[in-house]
């Protein structure tokens, strides 16, 4: 009898996970976020160049120049260096990682990068908590569960949340942001308002680009529950739109009318005329699969369309709706850039968790049969990626390169000026050898400017680069190759002045007679 009055249940009441096996709940929970935490904290101490070195290494310059400015045990030479390869970085968004991380060097009494790596590791821990109620709000705890999982295992989201880079806190202050809504939504009430206006500020303000999947759903929500003609009126709408915006706006207005710096930011950022390219729909497809996985994408999206409520169905449908602008509008990021998708995993995750309570409610047989045919699935998920991201990291060692790079630098007097073709701009040349070096485009950086409509003469523009450096050197042989008049003006013109199998050191000094 029993049996059949639960079958008879709605499905946001089959939560036979917590139901009959309270301890066993709680216990797989805090397991989910423990190994969670364990993989992300492996090989910690490795240089940060297992995850875009670039964006990373961007930071970690800013840091320590900010950590040097008023390190007044440091040499001169060295805290002025530090604070010029700061300043010269210039501003993408506000600095607030950046800021911990130097604060937090100065409690340790040290430059260290395991700190704001551990920092990114817990902000993003923090995200899954946010999910954990978010998931079971939407849902229930059959859904939250497997939706944590994927938000913790998927291999991408285990390199992007150790690294030193926004992405993580924008991603955890989106999830919070989403709960206020939702929280808002059912209850009316004004902490919550003003909870969702915080969380979707602070959100934008960390990283702009999430106002995108968050502005549709926040337009959505209050329209769907209250008509437009009363969402328009709405005290509680008024507070959250001011909230969210409010932070941003004044960082724009000083970074663009007081600084100046954000004026470069908005160039190079808009190419509709990738719409009509298959590379690019292609390139887009391919990042996806490998940040969240195309089968988990697709799955998510029929999920969408399962949940009970038609408010958190439209809702989920306006953020993977602004997803979808979001990738239009920097239509070249997001198909080169992988990281770029990382505000789809909490949306990805809310699909995955309305799929898997339809899925839940499929599954036959008593109760302790299904609850070990859900722990059985998530253990292997969990086993063999975590386990496929430990051997990642093992695998490869980045502190050897480290060596590499210091030695390198001390081919070089202080003074020498340096024109490079090295990775990532220079930064790893300029964060571990301590040494200026201005960089020399690649063939990708040239290619995005000519999509600019942007034209150039490269005798012109070569010369005008080395005019009063003393050395041309290059670690990246297969970009030389794929800038054959570069080469050709390097060997007419400059001697050899260093030559091994890591590097060519061309001497601008003593030009080649003709």
């Amino acid at each position: 009898m029993e049996k059949n009055q639960s079958d008879k249940l709605p499905i946001k009441d089959q939560q036979f996970f917590r139901d009959k096996f309270t301890w066993f709940y709680r216990i797989s929970i805090l397991f989910i976020f423990l190994a969670g935490i364990g993989i992300r904290l492996y090989d910690i101490n490795d240089a940060p160049l297992d995850f875009h070195p670039t964006r990373q290494l961007f930071s970690a310059l800013k840091a320590r120049g900010m950590y040097y400015q008023n390190l007044q045990s440091a040499p001169d030479w060295q805290r002025e260096l530090a604070v010029h390869q700061w300043k010269i970085q210039g501003l993408i968004e506000p600095p607030v990682m950046e800021r911990l991380a130097a604060f937090s060097y100065q409690v340790a009494g040290q430059e260290n990068l395991v700190i704001p790596r551990v920092y990114s590791i817990l902000f993003w821990t923090l995200g899954g908590l946010g999910l954990l109620f978010l998931t079971k709000e939407l849902t229930n705890i059959n859904g939250s569960i497997i939706a944590l999982v994927i938000y913790f295992f998927t291999p991408y989201t285990v390199y992007a949340s150790r690294a030193f880079q926004p992405d993580p806190l924008m991603v955890s202050l989106m999830i919070f942001a989403i709960l206020g809504l939702v929280k808002w939504e059912r209850t009316q009430k004004w902490k919550w308002a003003i909870f969702a206006g915080v969380f979707a500020g602070l959100a934008i303000f960390i990283k702009t680009v999430v106002i995108f999947p968050l502005a549709i759903a926040f337009v959505i929500v209050p329209i769907v529950k209250l008509g437009f003609r009363s969402a328009i009126k709405n005290k509680h709408v008024w507070i959250i739109a001011a909230l969210a915006l409010i932070p941003y706006l004044l960082f724009y207005i000083y970074g663009l009318f007081i600084s100046g710096e954000l004026q470069s930011q908005f160039s190079l950022r808009f190419f509709p005329q990738l719409w009509i390219t298959p590379e690019f729909w292609l390139q887009w497809n391919g990042n996806i699969a490998r940040v969240v996985g195309l089968e988990i994408f697709l799955g998510s999206i029929l999920g969408t369309f399962m949940f009970e409520k038609k408010i958190d169905r439209l809702m989920v449908i306006g953020l993977f709706f602004g997803y979808f602008i979001y990738g239009m509008i920097f239509s070249y990021h997001i198909s080169t850039h992988d990281y770029y998708q990382l505000p789809l995993v909490p949306i990805v995750a809310m699909g995955i968790a309305s799929l898997f309570q339809w899925i839940f409610k499929c599954l036959k047989g008593a109760t302790w049969s299904k609850v070990l045919i859900v722990v059985t699935v998530v253990c292997y998920f969990i086993l063999i990626k975590g386990w496929d991201v430990r051997v990642e990291l093992k695998r490869n060692n980045y502190n050897d390169e480290v060596t590499v790079w210091k030695e390198l630098s001390s081919l070089f007097k202080p003074e020498d000026s340096i024109i490079g073709l090295t990775p990532d701009y220079g930064y790893r040349f300029e964060y571990w050898g301590w040494h200026k070096i201005e960089n020399w485009m690649s063939s990708a950086d040239f290619a995005i400017r000519e999509l600019a409509g942007q034209e150039f003469d490269m005798v012109s523009w070569f010369t005008e680069q080395v005019n009063g450096k003393d050395f041309f050197l290059i670690t990246q042989f297969e970009e030389l190759d794929r800038q054959p008049q570069l080469k050709q003006l390097l060997e007419d013109n400059f001697p050899v002045y260093l030559s091994t199998g890591d590097y060519l050191v061309y001497d601008l000094r003593n030009q080649l007679s003709k």
